[in-house]
């Protein structure tokens, strides 16, 4: 017969039960509520989840919950048009649809039907028999029943009825703790296969509720709890089928009152610990991935999940102090001190394939080498369809971290060159000034001369750096304007694993640098504030690794304090500048000795072997003694679109002309370390700085003009990332 879809019939089939549903009238509604016209019980199906409508001579299917997802031939949708003589798969929960419309929609149903018993003798199910079908399920013998215990995994093949579950000796399916008959899958003649209670005070929960005795229909996923014991249980004629498509490895968690689903979670223990959370309301259920029935899980609420040391394979229910990672995850590994990537923290070198993740769910801390409140660092061998690795509890985890010091690192590292450019000097030389007022002019003048972006790589990282330069550049009077100094192991530094000892490491500032006009060429630039008594000698061992990065570095700034030198102090003459009445503490060329012993030693330099690696030799607070350069001013490297390489020469040779006059052996210790070392005049502040109450010296920010302070860094990145800086092709 026609119906109101014309020449077309409608039928949805179940290609999970097998079941077929006629379209009788639309619009026809899906979902789990009791007044819906196909209802469905299985997880993560809304109360009106979808309907299929009928207008303007459209058939369509249409999202009715906005909060329930649906796919349709694998792809998400909120509405779609169907055409007749289709097959539509529709995806919600955990059940999987088949629409169709055609005149011969009997035949069609049928073929479905047909198809789902070929799959399951296929499978290795026994053919069906013939006579009648119970309940209109093709193929279905009334004693093909499976029980999935959910604890070990183990299955038990129901092959006659009646199968009698208890603690007796005689029983079918022995569990110590229940009553010695505690219940009984057995046939009532006419009546199907029926769950049974023996005892009078046996308790059996069947799909969440407490039950006496009850029909169990085949084709059904039913869950089923005897006292500590969980097990999943169905019964028809595609049990192996069934059975392949669970997946106990993988639990999830539906809260249809908030709309949402976690998962998948790897382990029971995940959830069971989960169903002692508060936040979840009285109709959240837990259930694996393949089974269209869940548990609630307040049934888990006094159930945790431990090991017998007796039996790995057997498991009991008590009290675990704390959810755990797997000791696989979990273990201090020892990775390779030899790689591609290297850490910007610790610099030490490993291989991709030994990058730690960092566990999101709050049940997941206690790291063995950070301690019990850092969260757990693990190796992951899971990960979702966007590539992100999964934790314990299933949360998708998006912080990496060194398998040596295990501090999070960003992902920057991965995917682009990095270059640490150090920055050494004596206490009280500017470093932290001359790195403050650094970030604030490097990127407007790599932005408007190369169109090169440098921006944050680490924004959680950066911020005691990016605090710095918003206390100088806001500062409205010089007390404002103070930076405190940067002691030795104290807030530029945080202790971290290295070698098997716990060590002060100095924070690393990462900036990243990349052009749309040349995308080949990002790169990442670190940076670090080290306290001038870490490039002192004996700072330097084992214990005290954190100036090491000189080893490491693709630049190096050595910034030179021409107050701290008693031949130049001598030549300057009358100045206002209130540093001068600070006592001369000269280290300048022990430290340049000290970082050339450093250097040999970590790069294992033989002889007169000198580095590569540029080194820009800074003579800061210009703006003190240029005028010792005679009447002719410095040439400006910044004059045309780019940097002036022949201006930075010209400039250099007159800086080092004046040293060698002054303080030859500053030179000379310097030019024993490089042979690419070029001179530089430097001004953080570009005037005197005054001293305010306290006796520190400081700026004042209302006259701040710091002077070339960006020509040495483009110097030395001219050099190391020449793919960015280099003039573009004609």
């Amino acid at each position: 017969m026609d119906s109101i879809f014309g020449k077309a019939r409608w039928a949805i089939f179940n290609a999970r039960s097998g079941e077929v549903t006629f379209i009788e009238r639309m619009p026809f509604e899906i979902g789990s509520d009791q007044d819906v016209d196909l209802r469905l019980n299985g997880p993560g199906i809304a109360g009106k989840h979808c309907v299929i409508n009928s207008a303007k001579n459209e058939i369509s299917i249409l999202r009715h919950d906005p909060k329930a997802p649906m796919s349709l031939n694998g792809a998400p949708t909120e509405y779609s048009p169907l055409e007749p003589n289709a097959d539509y798969t529709v995806e919600i929960g955990a059940e999987k649809l088949i629409v169709h419309g055609g005149r011969k929609i009997e035949e069609w149903a049928e073929r479905k039907k047909s198809e789902l018993a070929r799959e399951s003798v296929a499978a290795g199910n026994a053919p069906a028999v013939a006579g009648p079908e119970p309940s209109g399920v093709i193929g279905f013998r009334p004693n093909e029943w499976s029980l999935v215990d959910c604890l070990n995994g183990e299955i038990t093949r129901i092959e006659k009825l009646p199968f009698e579950i208890g603690s007796a000796e005689d029983t079918d399916l022995r569990l110590e703790g229940l009553f010695g008959r505690h219940c009984a899958l057995a046939p009532l003649k006419g009546k199907g296969v029926w769950l049974v209670r023996r005892e009078y005070e046996a308790e059996i929960w069947l799909n969440g509720l407490v039950v006496e005795n009850e029909e169990l229909k085949p084709d059904t996923d039913y869950t089923l709890q005897l006292g500590p014991y969980l097990f999943l249980l169905r019964g028809g004629g595609s049990i192996r089928k069934w059975e392949e498509n669970l997946d106990l490895g993988e639990w999830f968690i539906h809260d249809p009152e908030k709309g949402f689903t976690e998962g998948p979670f790897p382990y029971l223990a995940d959830v069971l610990r989960l169903a002692k959370r508060p936040d979840h309301s009285e109709e959240t259920i837990a259930f694996p991935n393949g089974m269209g029935m869940g548990f609630y899980l307040r049934q888990f609420a006094s159930l945790e999940l431990v090991d017998e040391e007796a039996d790995a394979s057997a498991q009991t229910l008590s009290a675990p102090e704390a959810v755990e990672m797997p000791e696989s995850e979990l273990e201090q590994i020892e990775p390779s001190r030899a790689g591609a990537l290297m850490c910007p923290v610790c610099w030490l070198e490993f291989d991709a394939g030994d990058l730690m993740h960092v566990a999101v769910h709050d049940s997941l801390r206690g790291d063995p080498m950070l301690g019990e409140d850092a969260p757990q660092r693990f190796l992951a061998t899971r990960f979702n369809d966007r590539g992100q690795a999964l934790d314990a509890f299933g949360l998708p985890c998006t912080e990496i971290a060194c398998p040596h010091c295990r501090r999070i690192i960003p992902p920057a590292i991965l995917d682009a060159p990095q270059h640490i450019l150090s920055i050494v000097g004596d206490q009280s030389a500017g470093k932290s000034y001359y790195l403050t007022v650094l970030i604030k002019t490097l990127p407007a003048a790599l932005f408007s001369r190369y169109n090169i972006v440098f921006q944050d790589a680490d924004p959680a990282g950066n911020a005691p750096l990016n605090e710095m330069k918003k206390t100088l550049f806001s500062a409205r009077s010089p007390e404002e304007a103070r930076l405190a100094k940067t002691q030795l192991e104290g807030a530029m530094y945080e202790r971290l694993p290295r070698y098997g000892r716990m060590v002060a490491l100095p924070k690393p500032f990462i900036f990243t640098m990349e052009s749309t006009q040349r995308p080949e060429g990002r790169c990442s630039v670190i940076f670090y504030d080290n306290a001038g008594e870490h490039f002192q000698p004996g700072r330097d061992s084992a214990d005290s690794p954190g100036a090491q990065h000189v080893a490491s570095s693709a630049g190096i700034f050595f910034l030179f304090d021409p107050f701290n030198h008693p031949d130049f102090r001598a030549r300057l003459g009358k100045t206002p500048d209130p540093q001068l009445e600070n006592p001369i503490v000269d280290q300048q060329e022990i430290i340049l000795a000290e970082m050339k012993a450093r250097i040999r030693k970590l790069r294992r330099l033989q002889g007169s072997e000198r580095i590569e690696q540029p080194v820009a030799m800074l003579v800061g607070k210009c703006d003190a003694w240029l005028h010792l350069l005679g009447p002719e001013p410095l040439q400006n490297p910044l004059a045309g679109e780019r940097l002036d390489l022949a201006a930075v020469e010209a400039n250099s040779d007159r800086i080092r002309a004046l040293l060698v006059e002054i303080s030859p052996t500053v030179v000379a210790n310097a030019e024993t370390i490089s042979g690419f070392i070029r001179y530089f005049p430097v001004s953080s502040f570009g005037h005197p700085p005054v001293r305010v109450p306290g006796g520190d010296v400081v700026p004042d920010p209302k006259k701040l003009q710091p002077f070339m302070v960006e020509i040495p860094p483009l110097w030395i990145l001219t050099h190391i990332a020449g793919e960015l800086l280099s003039p573009p092709a004609p």
